[in-house]
């Protein structure tokens, strides 16, 4: 019964989620993006100095950057703070399965998202700012309910409209809170400590649970604090664990900026049929994880950035441009140029598919002519055993009892000694999906168990039955990828780094969510809210949670349905404001126009 339920949440889901990021909202994505560069006369581009100026030179600003207000943080807090909900397992785990699955064009649409993203997210911040409000504790509340209640709301007088998109959108958040912001993330860190560490995943969750609890309940000043510590420093740290692999791999920067240009424009990959879909996939993984990273048109950030003692709308909007730029343009490269760059030593695929045993092993699938093999190509490989809908093929100890009018291809495999047989995939059988880019599959056998216990032989040998196959990507894909480099050490040192990411997103996600059922339910509903948000740290620790990424995954498409009808229909509002902004600038004595609550 249990299975059923699952299954039909799972097939909803993935019905849904079909829509949520299908051909239409990518290009709302797109074209709000567009929109607004043309709008702004390309601002992220033409006033990306005084960005940096902005941001980067005024870090080192005591009177800029400091903040005595309860409830209140500074502008880098608010940026390490919204950081630390993006820069996570969408920049590693995120960007790695995107080139898996998309290929290494996937980055290009994946940069071009953010080029565009960084005008979409200024537009949202300088909303936030301009329509958040004070609270009853002296803090801000801020976010896209608040500029479409208030602003598609009152402001353009489409009252009910602008409450119901408000709700959507604090109703969406208050679940992606839980999903992308707790389990996925919590998970990945018991994952990681777990393979490196052998820490038995109940521990960790309990541990996150305590060190969250203490950091949760300081509210947006301790989670500033916390962030704007982590985050810095953790991104400084993969930035040179980057910079090692790529400089150690510099014979191959040629062939990965070639790979991502020429797999994203392929004139094969733009042709009918499965190619077509390879170029698709490729354009739609590279916008999904772009989005999925750097949350520009979410709108979740922006809760972040409302909290911030500026003032000033368009300096904070500065803020989102930067976080944009870092997070995808800096952070994701690197994932990309570490994964891209990698090669490994080849062997043919028969000759590494011998002893095979019960435990997980590492196997190339792509045969090349040459001494070294990439992680990941443009060689649209397909995988070579047939697989189950659970990635199982079953093994056979001989062919005699094999119909031979089917025309079966095998696979001869080595195991404990002895010769067994897997089913090949016939080329007139293979399909669209079954195509991808990697060239790294986890292989291993499957033990007879009964009552969970491992089954053996008269020789003390384990009793086995089928071969499961696993593509190889996201974090796992970049720590082989550095521990190829640097050894394993290197490889459980990064382990330590992307915890700490996952869990700093954790942290800021507790925020937006806070702010997402206060919007909702009030103050005291917020109470509920966190110890209910502390438990699911545990749990999400211990389970599988595979549908769980694919409903997060949904929930942040649904966030920006409401959020981008309100930054498409407030855009007069976001020009007057930089006018107004760029006119005090230039040395105009006019009014200030930063708050829509004057």
């Amino acid at each position: 019964m249990f299975e059923n339920i699952y299954k039909t949440i799972q097939d909803g889901n993935a019905i849904i989620n079909n829509i949520v990021w299908g051909t239409p909202i990518l290009c709302l994505i797109m074209f709000t993006g567009i929109f607004y560069t043309f709008k702004t006369k390309a601002f992220q581009i033409t006033h990306f100095p005084q960005v940096i100026k902005n941001t980067i030179n005024s870090i080192f600003n005591k009177d800029i950057n400091s903040s005595n207000e309860k409830n209140v943080i500074t502008r880098f807090q608010a940026l390490s703070t919204a950081l630390a909900a993006t820069i996570g397992t969408g920049n590693i785990a995120g960007v790695s399965t995107a080139i898996v699955v998309g290929g290494p064009g996937s980055i290009f649409w994946m940069w071009i998202c953010a080029i565009l993203g960084m005008i979409t997210h200024f537009a949202e911040v300088v909303l936030g700012i301009y329509f958040r409000k004070k609270d009853g504790d002296n803090g801000y509340s801020g976010g896209p309910m608040y500029y479409l209640e208030y602003g598609l709301g009152e402001k353009m007088n489409h009252k009910h409209i602008g409450k119901i998109l408000a709700i959507l959108f604090a109703t969406f958040t208050f679940i992606t809170s839980f999903g992308t912001g707790n389990m996925t993330q919590v998970n990945s860190i018991s994952d990681a400590l777990k393979t490196n560490f052998n820490i038995p995943n109940l521990y960790t969750g309990i541990f996150l649970a305590i060190i969250a609890t203490l950091v949760i309940l300081g509210g947006i000043s301790r989670i500033g604090k916390v962030a704007e510590k982590i985050v810095p420093a953790m991104s400084i740290f993969y930035i040179i664990i980057g910079l090692i692999i790529v400089i150690s791999n510099i014979d191959q920067v040629p062939y990965v900026f070639q790979s991502i240009f020429s797999s994203a424009f392929s004139k094969k990959a733009i042709a009918g049929g499965v190619l077509g879909y390879v170029f698709k996939r490729a354009m739609t993984y590279g916008f999904k994880r772009g989005a999925f990273s750097n949350e520009a048109g979410l709108g979740s950030s922006v809760i972040a950035h409302t909290a911030s003692n500026v003032k000033e709308p368009v300096e904070q909007g500065m803020w989102g441009i930067f976080e944009v730029f870092f997070d995808t343009i800096v952070v994701c490269t690197f994932t990309a140029l570490i994964v891209l760059s990698t090669t490994m030593p080849l062997n043919s695929f028969n000759d590494q598919i011998r002893n095979l045993t019960i435990d997980e092993q590492i196997v190339y699938i792509n045969e090349s002519n040459n001494d070294k093999i990439h992680l990941v190509n443009n060689d649209y490989t397909t995988s070579q055993i047939k697989v189950d809908l659970k990635n199982n093929a079953k093994i056979y100890d001989d062919l005699n009892g094999i119909s031979q009018d089917a025309n079966n291809e095998f696979i001869e495999i080595n195991a404990y000694g002895k010769t067994y047989f897997v089913e090949a995939k016939k080329e007139s059988e293979k399909n669209e999906n079954d195509y991808h880019f990697g060239n790294v599959l986890k292989i291993k056998l499957n033990p007879v168990l009964v009552n969970n216990k491992i089954q053996y032989d008269e020789n003390n040998i384990p009793k086995f039955d089928s071969l499961h196959v696993e593509k190889v990507n996201g974090v796992s894909l970049v720590t082989l990828a550095v521990s190829s480099k640097l050894s394993h050490i290197a490889g459980k040192i990064l382990a330590i780094a992307i915890s700490l990411f996952a869990f700093s997103t954790t942290l800021g996600w507790s925020y937006y969510g806070t702010k997402a059922i206060e919007y909702l339910g009030g103050k005291k509903a917020t109470v509920i809210y966190k110890i209910l948000f502390i438990i699911f740290i545990v749990i999400g620790s211990t389970m599988n949670l595979n549908l769980a990424w694919d409903i997060a995954d949904t929930m942040n498409g649904l966030m920006t349905i409401p959020n981008l009808i309100g930054v498409l229909l407030l855009s007069n509002t976001v020009i007057k404001i930089v006018n107004n902004y760029n006119k005090r600038i230039d040395g105009e004595n006019i009014e200030k126009d930063i708050s829509y609550f004057k």
